[in-house]
């Protein structure tokens, strides 16, 4: 079988299931193969959401069997609400589209071999103090979180899938200590603007 896509605006092809997974895709790209009455979003095509499953597992997305494994992968299958043998539904299949997509996407940004960079509690502490209180205690409590969730990842007795797991979460935890970082420094040069034009209105 052999798939077209949108991607870009431009219409591209004919691709393998694979390379059409590999092409770089979304649940709402527009794709279609010889059969199709016409155009459709990805996440609803029954096929393309069974191989993005089974690439997702170590599989062919064509025909199920165990893919070669690089030597530097040590990635666990994906963990999703579907498993191998569900029927795939119109209600169903945007949802797991969507977790598979997200899955590739973590998979191919983060190297979870290391812990995250630049997440530190004194700094923190410190745009608390000086900047905004608010946001800072958030930021205080996502970064005590995603050293907390890499602790525990290093703890012996996981699986590879609970080890896996809680080192996203720290990367997330990460993400959401970055995010109210840059708010809390920003809310602080606003009070300090504020604070100068009342003074020199004053």
């Amino acid at each position: 079988m052999r798939y077209f896509a949108r991607i870009d605006k431009e219409q591209q092809g004919p691709f393998t299931l694979r390379q059409l997974l590999e092409s770089g895709i979304g649940p709402k790209t527009y794709v279609w193969c010889k059969g199709m009455p016409d155009w459709q979003h990805a996440d609803e095509v029954a096929d393309i959401c069974r191989g993005m499953r089974r690439m997702l597992a170590g599989l062919d997305p064509e025909s199920g069997e165990p893919l070669p494994v690089p030597e530097a992968a040590d990635v666990a299958p994906s963990k999703s609400k579907m498993m191998e043998g569900e029927p795939l539904n119109r209600a169903n299949m945007e949802e797991y589209l969507r977790e598979a997509f997200e899955e590739a996407e973590r998979m191919q940004t983060h190297d979870y071999s290391v812990p995250p960079q630049g997440v530190s509690i004194i700094s923190a502490v410190i745009a608390m103090i000086l900047c905004f209180p608010i946001t800072g205690i958030l930021a205080i409590y996502f970064a005590w979180k995603c050293k907390a969730q890499w602790q525990r990842s290093e703890e012996a007795g996981l699986s590879n899938e609970e080890r896996l797991e809680l080192r996203r979460k720290s990367y997330d935890s990460a993400r959401l200590y970055r995010m109210m970082i840059g708010i809390t420094f920003c809310m602080g040069i606003i009070m300090i603007g504020l604070t100068l034009s009342r003074t020199l209105l004053a």
